[in-house]
């Protein structure tokens, strides 16, 4: 009880001065079922004042807003672009109506990303760009885990959340395509799931790199639309399918890690990295690169799944800068260590913070890109644990359970809401 006076003092002094939070640890988790609209509008109701603070203090957003408002960039809203956009408008609009705030457009310049600026300047060629993801995974007799590295822009620090979600179409949704999912990822706020860590229901444990090839395709589909459509796979070829994304393809590049079991939930596990980048010619569909790594019994023998954020097979010319240094620099120090095989040994390296200029694990002050967070998804024992801190010294701050395979329980498809 005398505690609660220093509880509410902490409480009012962040209102009074939220940008002197520091690294929290703390871990946001909803979880929602309904359909996509209700689970839309439960994000916006429930992470409304991150939303908002995210956004009002992102000055990547701010140069994103000007940068959209050129002529250049409203020539280019084609009838395809608003087609992508419309498949999405139904959870944006949720997510603005229950924080009462103007904020789907701005949300949506998000997701655009370098493309935006592709756009703007008349050219072709991505900007440079910064960011730091590295993901390291082992598959062995006894051992399937997947570690990772959550890197973002500065203001991305603390904001952002975990989303377990049961989506249930309406039949308007289900009319348009939709069908049932169960996912949990981390978001980053107001971002659609999919573009970080997480796992599905159908099996899948995955984490993503950021990649970035010089040449990109505006009017395409932007990475981070891909990666919420593969929420929806029930299959490795399913989630390759949907990557290829035949028809249209890749507007700009990422890596895409995924460790999946067998039969939803049993131990027959297969690890995969796939590179996706646009398209070199006309062709309607994603450049990808599939790696598969054996599970061998020898412990000294199983190569371990090793990804930052630079093309690894995929023939792509990439933009130059810090995006390339740095992943040269974290590889270099990845494989610095004894070859991985098992939880602990990808937890150290995870850590790593030895490099000068970049470092695998950045958590220095005035750095403009941070490590946010990191997870390790240990399929032997279903769990997720996410860390703020340095994985190898620290304890997770949440552990979530990996729930694959149908729900316990079948629940009634969700209500048509009239919006």
């Amino acid at each position: 009880m005398a505690q609660s006076p220093a509880l509410c003092c902490a409480y009012l002094e962040y209102f009074d001065a939220p940008e002197l939070a520091g690294r929290r640890r703390a871990v946001p988790v909803l979880y929602s079922r309904g359909s996509h609209y209700q689970v839309g509008y439960d994000v916006g109701r429930t992470f409304g004042s991150l939303i908002s603070g995210f956004i009002a203090g992102s000055e990547r957003l701010r140069e994103f807003e000007r940068r959209a408002d050129s002529a250049a960039v409203r020539a280019w809203r084609t009838p395809r672009c608003q087609r992508a956009a419309r498949r999405r408008r139904r959870r944006r609009r949720a997510v603005q109506e229950a924080n009462a705030e103007r904020i789907p457009s701005q949300l949506f310049l998000l997701h655009m990303d370098d493309i935006i600026e592709t756009i703007e300047e008349g050219r072709s060629s991505a900007p440079p760009a910064a960011v730091g993801c590295s993901s390291i995974a082992v598959l062995r007799p006894g051992v399937a885990v997947l570690g990772h590295t959550e890197d973002s822009f500065e203001d991305a620090l603390n904001h952002w959340y975990v989303l377990s979600a049961h989506i249930l179409p309406s039949d308007e949704e289900r009319e348009q395509g939709a069908g049932e999912e169960r996912f949990a990822s981390l978001c980053y706020a107001g971002h659609l799931p999919g573009y970080t860590m997480g796992y599905s229901a159908a099996g899948m444990v995955f984490s993503v790199n950021t990649l970035s090839p010089r040449m990109l395709r505006p009017g395409r589909t932007p990475r981070v639309f891909l990666t919420r459509a593969m929420l929806a796979a029930k299959s490795f070829e399913d989630a390759q399918r949907i990557l290829l994304d035949e028809g249209l393809g890749a507007a700009n590049g990422c890596s895409v890690n995924m460790l999946w079991t067998g039969g939803q939930g049993t131990k027959a596990f297969s690890l995969h990295n796939i590179e996706v980048a646009p398209s070199r010619t006309e062709e309607a569909r994603s450049q990808l690169d599939i790696r598969c790594y054996s599970r061998v019994p020898d412990a000294a023998a199983a190569e371990p799944l090793i990804h930052c954020n630079r093309y690894e097979r995929l023939k792509v010319e990439e933009v130059r800068g810090p995006i390339i240094l740095s992943s040269l620099a974290r590889l270099k120090t990845i494989h610095s260590y004894a070859t991985p095989t098992a939880r602990a040994q990808i937890a150290k390296i995870l850590s790593d913070t030895s490099g000068p200029d970049y470092r695998v694990f950045e958590s220095r002050k005035n750095r403009r890109v941070l490590t946010i967070a990191a997870g390790i998804f240990d399929l032997e024992s279903r769990t997720w644990s996410v860390y703020m801190d340095e994985p190898a010294t620290s304890e997770p701050v949440a552990v979530l359970p990996l729930l694959f395979g149908p729900p316990s329980t079948d629940p009634p498809a969700a209500k048509q809401v009239a919006k």
